[in-house]
């Protein structure tokens, strides 16, 4: 039998504790809404007091003829305020008494009347529960709707790949000239693009290998003649294959180089004399190098070793090799007019070359083929960048400075957004829109020194 003081007895019905199915006041709530609605009760009685107990702050009436009052002087200082500025500050303080009594009094009484309601209503626990259920369902809905207005990253705004390339490709087509970079140490002797990356690669010759970003315009040093891993010497040309490396010529040195662009690691390929124009063929595994002394030659990129002559006689100073696509090499004078050679590398012997055009006007110390039957040949001592019909020779002037100095030196082609580069003496790196090039419009710009 269980005693009557165990927690499963409690038949006296004298805990405090427990919630009556009849009740109308909850003991917690009760205290609560009631300690309120009596400080608002004081509260009031307190500004009644100061009310009566301040001189000038009760009722009276004025008499005008008698000019006398009756019951409190605040009627003769209510008389005497009427007739001022109503700009001027006011002496008294009756003003602001009347502003506690008629607003903090009624302001007092309405407090106690809502403490009155708000403790009724949370006595019914239907109602505060009512009011806890809403308050959670709004903070739900508000949480839902915060994370429905979030835009997810599958949901970001994006254009794939080929479409950003149709725009830069546009915007490359409208922009005619930019000037890409400048403040180059020494002169800018050739430059290769890499469209994938969005980067183009200068050297020159004071040992320098330059990467620059062609979005932001903002070049870095890769290799300098500094760097303990690498010396570039006297760098004549330069080429990409595409998988991080670049080739490089050394013509004091007398080397084709390939440098590790991700970390600037330079080794010897081959030893060829007075090295300076380098091209890769489409499939990046062999190196076309023209030599100052008028040859060029042949390197297995796989199995370097020692170079195969293709071509000789193309006179002193021979700087520039470009490539068809198609098997055809043409190579460029920096120094002599008339200088541009097409070479069949099918023939047999190789060495089939023919002048493009005899007498030209133009030196071609660096050259770019457009795909379509045009070369575009510089020349740094007249400061033009020519446009070559390859068939005819005939010359055209594309590009030249109406002020400051242009000498362009390298020249190279960027198909996929439709450019030609120009590196140049002063140490600038110049883009060039195709779309302008391959119109009868002239390109002049203004350059700095």
């Amino acid at each position: 039998m269980p005693d009557d003081n165990s927690p499963g007895n409690n038949s006296s019905g004298n805990d405090s504790n427990s919630t009556r199915d009849d009740a109308t006041t909850v003991p917690g709530f009760d205290n609560a809404f009631n300690g309120g609605k009596d400080r608002a009760g004081d509260a009031e009685k307190s500004t009644e007091d100061i009310r009566k107990d301040t001189p000038g702050a009760g009722k009276g009436d004025w008499d005008e003829d008698e000019e006398s009052v009756t019951g409190d002087v605040s009627a003769y200082v209510h008389k005497l305020e009427s007739g001022r500025d109503a700009w001027h500050p006011r002496q008294t303080a009756h003003g602001a008494l009347d502003v506690m009594q008629g607003f903090l009094g009624s302001h007092f009484k309405n407090f106690q009347t809502a403490a009155d309601n708000q403790r009724k209503a949370s006595e019914n626990p239907k109602t505060t529960s009512g009011m806890a259920a809403s308050t959670m369902k709004s903070a739900t809905a508000e949480e839902d709707y915060e994370q429905a207005a979030k835009i997810k990253e599958k949901d970001q705004p994006s254009i794939n790949e080929e479409v950003r390339r149709q725009l830069k490709g546009t915007h490359y087509r409208t922009e005619g000239a930019v000037l890409v970079a400048t403040g180059m140490s020494g002169h800018a002797t050739d430059v290769a693009v890499d469209p994938a990356l969005d980067k183009a690669y200068v050297v020159t010759d004071a040992g320098v290998l330059y990467g620059v970003d062609l979005s932001t315009h903002i070049k870095r040093q890769l290799v300098t003649s500094g760097d303990p891993n690498g010396n570039l010497g006297t760098p004549g040309g330069v080429a990409l294959d595409g998988d991080g490396k670049a080739y490089i010529t050394d013509s004091t040195g007398g080397r084709l180089l390939r440098v590790d662009l991700s970390n600037g690691h330079t080794e010897k390929i081959a030893a060829i004399t007075q090295a300076y124009g380098v091209r890769l063929d489409g499939t990046g595994t062999k190196a076309y190098v023209t030599a100052l002394n008028g040859i060029l030659f042949q390197v297995d990129l796989r199995q370097p070793g020692e170079p195969k002559k293709v071509a000789d006689g193309l006179g002193t100073s021979t700087t520039a090799v470009a490539l068809d696509g198609r098997g055809k090499a043409y190579t460029g004078n920096r120094d002599l007019v008339g200088s541009l050679r097409e070479i069949d590398l099918q023939a047999d012997p190789p060495d089939n070359k023919r002048l493009v055009a005899e007498p030209a006007q133009y030196r071609s110390g660096g050259l770019a083929l457009d795909g379509t039957g045009t070369a575009y040949a510089s020349d740094h001592w007249l400061d033009i960048l020519y446009k070559i019909d390859l068939t005819t020779g005939k010359e055209r002037v594309a590009v030249k400075t109406i002020s400051g100095a242009f000498s362009p030196l390298g020249v190279t082609l960027d198909s996929t957004d439709g450019a030609v580069y120009a590196s140049t003496w002063e140490g600038q790196l110049w883009r060039f829109s195709l779309h302008v090039l391959q119109s009868p419009e002239l390109i002049e710009i203004k350059t700095t020194t």
